[in-house]
């Protein structure tokens, strides 16, 4: 059977923001720990020309529910005025309640759509699939990665355990 489109992004979008959430609960805890102030975390970026941290997880937050509003043909209206953890952590809260309350119903004819994409230079246009794997997926691991650098830069104690999230369980063959 083939993999639909809900089964490609949906799982993976849930999984990009939780780990997000574990990160920044990761974050607080050590901030707090090291008597460092927690709002600090709202300033941190890589570069002077990127975004700060609360920039790339809405970034990660829109491209996980845009690209699943897309996928069924409905506009995304994006995510906006993340100044504090607090606003962060609300956002994530809403957007990931909207992503667990979607089913694979939702996505009837996904796989058909064309996904457009406006923009003052001229529109892109994408046959579904090749915007999930080519531009949806990417972007949402690209900023939960930024999210995880800007973490370790500062000092987090995490690793690839904590990108990664959750894992099946090992078992034995035999």
């Amino acid at each position: 059977m083939p993999v639909t489109l809900f089964e490609l992004t949906l799982p993976r979008f849930r999984r990009a923001l939780g780990v997000i959430v574990h990160l920044l609960d990761r974050a607080e805890a050590q901030f707090r720990a090291e008597g460092r102030n927690v709002s600090d975390l709202t300033n941190l970026r890589l570069a002077p020309d990127m975004n700060p941290l609360p920039a790339q997880i809405a970034s990660a937050i829109d491209n996980a529910v845009g690209a699943a509003a897309r996928l069924r043909g409905l506009p995304h209206l994006p995510v906006s005025g993340l100044a504090t953890l607090e606003d962060v952590r609300a956002a994530l809260a809403r957007a990931l309640a909207e992503l667990n309350a979607l089913t694979p119903g939702d996505f009837e004819g996904a796989e058909e759509r064309e996904i457009v994409l406006p923009s003052p230079k001229g529109a892109r246009h994408f046959p579904a699939v090749d915007y999930v794997l080519n531009l949806a997926l990417p972007n949402v691991q690209f900023h939960t990665a930024i999210v995880y650098a800007l973490l370790r830069a500062e000092g987090l104690d995490i690793g690839k355990r904590d990108f990664l999230g959750e894992l099946p369980p090992r078992r034995t063959e035999g």
